[in-house]
């Protein structure tokens, strides 16, 4: 394992750490659904990470000015830069990035997650402490500073009743604020933690492989979750560490073809189709048609977007059909354009069927 002096472009150093110490987590960022935070995101990493690191940024087709930011920042802090032409899924670009890690623990996490003081130090030590083959931190929502809460874990396992299998899924304190369960922010086993950031032993892949390719927009991190722990390996969260995820909107009209592709339909209907194969859930599972919902309106905020700057020139009626037409225009092309360069998924996709919506109440 290799050995190195504490210095990681200013970032924060914890008392208890050494003067030399051993590198013994690569970070690894993908993209998530945008490049607009591309910024901040990294530069939280560099303000905020004492504990000695690698770092591999993959960068999935980029617009010029995060291409060239990124290339200057990675000569001038010397971490590994690897550049695609074109878009990437977020399991596609952490595939990547796995050739480049020798390290014993792999700490995935999204290019628009903003970090807090100590927050890879506290994810190692609880793996380190409690034998975690996966730590998740608190994740937030906007400004870390702010406290508002996406989950801190959360359940996710298979159900059996009367001979049929389902999916449960649910979210600890979502959209709470940190000061009003603060008293309940605990480390502790737990069922999900999510690729939003995510410590792992690098052991993980030797034992399960990569996840399947065909998790595009959702599904990988239920998956490994479930796969770990129904092996035995512990799954926790560890709530003194904190990151942000900084979701749209606002967009940038360069960044709206990643994010149509991110969340395209049929990225979305080939990732659950693959999650229910994977775990043998039926077609009509509650879940699979929630979640299809969840990621359908996701998809429409660049939409409704588009909409709001169109009605300004266009009026609201003339607006809207033109934003429409735009953003569905700009959504096929960037499917066809993918579906191309991975022609084993043409196939599958179009036998994908769109899950139906659910009832409101399950």
């Amino acid at each position: 394992m290799s050995r190195r002096r504490l210095d990681n472009g200013g970032g924060d150093r914890e008392p208890s750490e050494s003067v030399v110490t051993e590198i013994r987590t690569t970070v690894v960022v993908a993209p998530r659904e945008q490049f607009r935070v591309t910024r901040p995101a990294l530069e939280s990493i560099f303000a905020h990470t004492g504990l000695p690191h690698k770092l591999v940024y993959v960068d999935g087709a980029s617009p010029a000015p995060v291409r060239q930011y990124l290339k200057l920042q990675a000569r001038q802090r010397g971490f590994t830069l690897i550049r695609a032409e074109h878009y990437l899924s977020p399991m596609e670009a952490r595939a990547l990035a796995l050739s480049h890690v020798d390290t014993e623990y792999v700490c995935f996490i999204d290019n628009d997650v903003l970090v807090t003081r100590g927050w890879l130090d506290r994810l190692v030590q609880c793996a380190d402490e409690t034998g975690a083959w996966a730590v998740g931190p608190l994740y937030c929502n906007e400004e870390p500073v702010r406290g508002l809460i996406h989950m801190a874990g959360g359940e996710a396992h298979i159900l059996e009743a009367n001979g049929r299998r389902s999916f449960f899924e649910e979210h600890r304190f979502p959209r709470r604020l940190m000061s009003e369960v603060q008293g309940q922010l605990r480390r502790a086993p737990t069922e999900l933690v999510e690729f939003h950031c995510k410590l792992l032993r690098t052991e993980t892949f030797d034992k399960f492989g990569l996840q399947d390719p065909r998790y595009l927009s959702c599904g990988e991190s239920l998956d490994l979750c479930l796969q770990l722990r129904d092996a035995g390996y512990p799954v926790y969260l560890e709530p003194s560490a904190i990151v942000a995820n900084q979701q749209p909107p606002p967009f940038l009209w360069s960044g709206l073809p990643f994010y149509l592709l991110r969340w395209s339909d049929a990225w979305n209907r080939i990732s659950l189709r693959c999650l229910r194969e994977r775990w043998d859930l039926p077609a009509d599972d509650w879940w699979i048609g929630d979640h299809y919902r969840w990621l359908t309106h996701h998809r429409e905020l660049a939409t409704e977007w588009v909409a709001e700057k169109m009605m300004k020139i266009l009026g609201w009626r003339r607006g809207n059909r033109a934003a429409n037409l735009v953003v569905e225009a700009l959504h096929r092309r960037v499917v066809r354009a993918d579906l191309r360069r991975r022609p084993e998924l043409r196939e599958y996709e179009r036998t994908a069927p769109g899950p139906k919506f659910p009832t409101p109440t399950p």
